[in-house]
């Protein structure tokens, strides 16, 4: 995957891993379009790099997905690049019950039904372009849930993600559309912020350690530098 001279879509741009993906992407060279639903967090993150383009948009609603393929069709016709990145985690105690479960659909419907459908429409977006291709994030947990058994749908939608992004690449080899997966590890984000503390305190030195709980940024550099040399799909 050559990672300059691009036009590239992230989905969940403006924070954790997909700004990190931004900055990258903009370092080598390539147009960046960033969407996310929270609007104030894309103005944050266009002021710290106004040579970004911003999009608010919910992937998990019907109306945001039409209207997202119809803005960049018609805004961004050289758009080559889709990364599915937006993602939510909850902590689910599934011994509460069905109410309890029933807090995690809005990781089912973000995670992985926006990028189940997100991936179909943008097909014949990028179909036919010089270097197209379709990034999606996975987690380590989608292999290793028991290793955090507080998310327990997270994981589950992420191991969806994985198997998706696999039939995915089968399906379009003969369109020319490369299928990336990224597989990370826990990141130093704010993706769960009540865990996120509760390890930070339990341990504070793997925070920010590049080989334990890398940041945003470190992950992101090693992860795409093995994209520019050929891999499909990279674990950290």
């Amino acid at each position: 995957m050559r990672m300059t001279d691009n036009t590239v879509l992230i989905t969940g741009g403006a924070r954790g891993i997909g700004y990190a993906m931004a900055e990258y992407l903009l370092e080598k060279n390539n147009d960046v379009i960033i969407c996310d639903v929270n609007e104030q967090n894309l103005k944050e993150a266009q002021a710290k790099h106004p040579e970004l383009h911003i999009l608010k948009c919910d992937i998990s609603s019907k109306e945001d997905r039409e209207k997202l393929v119809e803005t960049v069709q018609r805004d961004f016709p050289k758009l080559n690049f889709l990364i599915n990145n937006a993602g939510i985690q909850r902590s689910i105690d599934l011994t509460k019950g069905v109410e309890e479960l029933e807090k995690g659909l809005p990781e089912i419907n973000i995670n992985l039904i926006g990028t189940m459908y997100m991936s179909t429409m943008f097909i014949p977006v990028v179909a036919g372009k010089d270097n197209a291709a379709i990034l999606n994030v996975a987690s380590g947990l989608a292999f290793a849930a028991d290793r955090f058994p507080q998310t327990p749908v997270y994981s589950a939608t992420k191991a969806g993600v994985h198997s998706f992004t696999k039939s995915l690449r089968e399906q379009v080899r003969d369109l020319g559309i490369q299928i990336l997966e990224t597989i990370p590890p826990m990141v130093a984000t704010d993706l769960n912020p009540a865990e996120t503390a509760r390890l930070i305190a339990e341990d504070p030195d793997r925070f920010g350690n590049p080989d334990i709980v890398p940041t945003p940024e470190v992950y992101v550099k090693r992860t795409f530098d093995k994209f520019a040399e050929g891999a499909e799909e990279v674990k950290y």
